[in-house]
């Protein structure tokens, strides 16, 4: 696959708790000069469920697993706009993570980011853990610069949110 070049997420730290602001910059570095529509980086949550069902009389058991990603938290966050991009720049983020992120019940629009953006909480972790066999939330910063009618360019970086 041929690449237009690469970027890297750089933040002080990979531990956050609710209300923190994580602060970083995204290193973009091209091999040529590009048009692109926009570089965003986003804050993005998906729950992993692992669910286990017996099936049968006992003797004729049989044992069935099912794993399903669902994107739980997705804020976007723009970082630069259409434009032609050179071979190189560093542009700096913040994202406020909400202080009721682990503990929302419903789906709601809470305002963010640095362009007044919003962001979706389609479910949030303690409305889906409830009654589920096995479930893990996992965290990360997603940074991309969108080409188009050409591969992204984008890099991910995980992070952990907890109490």
């Amino acid at each position: 696959m041929c690449s237009k070049g690469k970027m890297n997420i750089t933040i002080p730290r990979t531990n956050y708790s609710p209300g923190d602001t994580i602060t970083g910059s995204v290193v973009l570095t091209l091999k040529k000069p590009v048009k692109a529509r926009e570089l965003c980086i986003s804050l993005i949550g998906e729950q992993r469920v692992t669910r286990t069902r017996r099936r049968g009389r006992s003797g004729n058991r049989r044992v069935s697993t099912t794993t399903q990603r669902t994107r739980i938290y997705d804020f976007k966050q723009q970082l630069d706009t259409e434009k032609e991009y050179t071979r190189g720049g560093e542009y700096d983020f913040e994202i406020k993570i909400p202080a009721d992120l682990l503990n929302t019940q419903s789906q709601e629009q809470v305002p963010g980011g640095t362009l007044g953006q919003g962001l979706k909480i389609a479910r949030t972790a303690a409305s889906i853990a409830g009654g589920l066999s096995r479930s893990h939330i996992k965290w990360y910063l997603s940074a991309k610069l969108d080409i188009p009618r050409w591969f992204d360019v984008n890099k991910k970086a995980d992070i952990t949110i907890s109490v």
